[in-house]
């Protein structure tokens, strides 16, 4: 779904790291995020995924691990039977939607995750809302603005690359509330003045709009409180409907023509609203969606219960890796190994199960001794998840992931000398129809990851602390330590004890050739001179004076 030109009109949102809404909500809650997910849109944007086999479920694979690595609990919904029969202008079949291959083989892709998914009665969006309004989720993730038309109070949309990153992977949302208990607006619409818009300017179920009327005239008539009124009388259902109706339509008409409360920057004299609108059954689909009833909300809600936080088999995982993706023979196994192990241990530290997993004497694929998750070597913050601190760990990924990559067959020998090997096993082949070049060049070498050596990970503070608790105390006793003041060293007081330049000279020698003197004021030149001379005659009366005209040391 879309409305082009809402976004616009309700403002820009607030855009934030999916990590730290999804951290600082366990930190406030002490429980992960719920978050409704409307697969629907994930399924078109991964569309776009190019190369290799299936590609576009192996974009949906990428997305599921991003969510298992952070403290979210995800709900999928997908479309219903009872949704519109028609969007933008084309039929839309409930029956052949549900059996498409997509959508088959992402139902056990998330099964896989063992993540929860839920089929909506009619389109995934307004469901999404339906739960969030009803608290059995706490937000809705979509595309769209159209899951705040719904009624959602919580939305967040645009999961992307943000800008000013180096990284290619999607770290950020924007994210809409709308009022709610205890948090402000930052929707300048209401749910009331979306619905209008979409009528005026044109959505999924009424393209064209009201002629002449573009996104900016309709955001100018959503924000007078024309839907606010329009919805009043649809849901009041009185037997005057009609008459209502057309006197609505009148004053709408004339203040476009006359703008006499001063609604808009100008007279919109060309703009006719229609006879015939609103069309009831368009704004039904806007208004009043197919969602479940209220009877239906508590056994969802007991349904979830423990629908989250499950053990991954991921044996299965990797099977369904090899068959979907081509991802065989050992290096399709040590490819799995790589991309589940950060995740997994982010999962597994958030439920408390990483540390007791290898405090026990357990044996470990790797035949390894290295010690896994017992020292923090660093601290870090990032842009890409907006500060939040993060520990580096030591980790193996075989024995996190508990993957035995020696029973899958090894790769097939390379049919050729010339062929080069893909994947994680790439290197540079020498080409004999190449000529080799007078001056030496250094070919870089991809290193083959190797899942049975140690690693160094990033896993964030919050998630170390509830896993291994201890090795964060030792870290912050440390840090603590090193950032605490030195003591100040004791000096040593009394007088010191004075000795010559020379050690081979007496003490008193130099008074033999002079005396040490400071003037006074008072004393002349010549009678300082003649003390001097005195001085040293009374000391040596057998040695000749040094000069008559003696210099005074200062």
């Amino acid at each position: 779904m879309g409305i082009p030109g809402l976004i616009h009109a309700i403002g820009a949102g607030e855009r934030i790291s999916l990590s730290r809404l999804a951290v600082t909500h366990l930190q406030h809650t002490e429980r992960p995020i719920r978050i409704a997910v409307d697969i629907s849109i994930w399924l078109f944007q991964v569309q776009a995924g190019r190369g290799g086999r299936n590609p576009e479920l192996r974009t949906l694979f990428y997305r599921l691990l991003k969510i298992l690595a952070l403290p979210i609990h995800p709900l999928f919904v997908y479309d219903g039977k009872n949704k519109p029969p028609f969007k933008r202008g084309k039929a839309v079949s409930g029956r052949s939607y549900g059996s498409a291959p997509i959508i088959r083989l992402s139902k056990i892709l998330v099964d896989l995750f063992r993540f929860p998914r839920h089929e909506a009665p009619g389109e995934a969006e307004a469901e999404c809302a339906r739960l969030q309004r009803a608290g059995i989720v706490d937000a809705v993730m979509s595309n769209d603005v159209d899951t705040l038309m719904f009624g959602s109070t919580f939305a967040v949309m645009g999961f992307s690359k943000e800008s000013g990153t180096n990284k290619a992977a999607a770290t950020h949302v924007t994210c809409y509330r709308m009022d709610s208990a205890g948090e402000p607006s930052s929707v300048m619409l209401d749910r009331a003045g979306m619905i209008l818009f979409a009528m005026l300017s044109g959505g999924d179920y009424l393209p064209s709009g009201v002629p002449k009327c573009g996104s900016k005239l309709a955001g100018e008539i959503a924000k007078a409180g024309f839907g606010a009124d329009l919805l009043e009388i649809i849901d009041s259902d009185c037997d005057d409907l009609d008459a209502k109706l057309s006197e609505w339509r009148e004053r709408l008409q004339y203040e476009l023509e006359e703008n006499e409360s001063g609604y808009f920057q100008t007279k919109h004299k060309a703009v006719r609203i229609p006879d015939t609108f609103p069309d009831r059954t368009i704004l039904s689909y806007y208004a009043q969606p197919v969602v479940s009833a209220a009877g239906d909300l508590g056994a969802i809600q007991q349904r979830l219960v423990d629908a989250w936080d499950k053990d991954i088999d991921v044996v299965e995982l990797r099977r369904f890796a090899a068959d979907t993706f081509e991802w065989n023979y050992r290096s399709g196994a040590r490819k799995v190994t790589k991309l589940l192990s950060e995740p997994l241990l982010s999962y597994r530290l958030r439920l408390g199960r990483q540390a007791s997993a290898f405090a026990q004497n357990v044996s470990r694929l790797s035949n390894s001794n290295v010690p896994m998750l017992q020292k923090i070597y660093k601290s870090r913050s990032s842009y890409s998840t907006d500060g939040l601190t993060e520990f580096q760990l030591d980790i193996v990924p075989v024995d996190v992931v508990g993957l035995d990559i020696l029973a899958d067959e090894p790769n097939p020998p390379l049919p050729s000398q010339e062929s080069t090997i893909s994947g994680d096993e790439e290197e540079e082949l020498e080409n004999e129809g190449v000529s080799v070049p007078q001056i030496p060049v250094k070919k870089r070498v991809a290193k083959r990851y190797d899942p049975y050596t140690s690693k160094k990970v990033w896993v964030f503070e919050t998630l170390a602390i509830i896993g291994i608790p201890d090795v964060v105390e030792n870290w912050k006793r440390e840090q603590a330590e090193k950032a605490a003041p030195k003591k100040p060293t004791a000096r040593k007081t009394g007088p010191r004890k004075k000795g010559p330049i020379d050690p081979g000279m007496k003490r008193g020698s130099i008074l033999k050739y002079g005396t040490l003197t400071k003037e006074r004021t008072g004393i002349s030149s010549y009678k300082s001179a003649a003390l001097l001379e005195a001085a040293v005659a009374a000391k040596s009366p057998s040695k000749p004076s040094l000069s008559s005209s003696p210099a005074t040391i200062d």
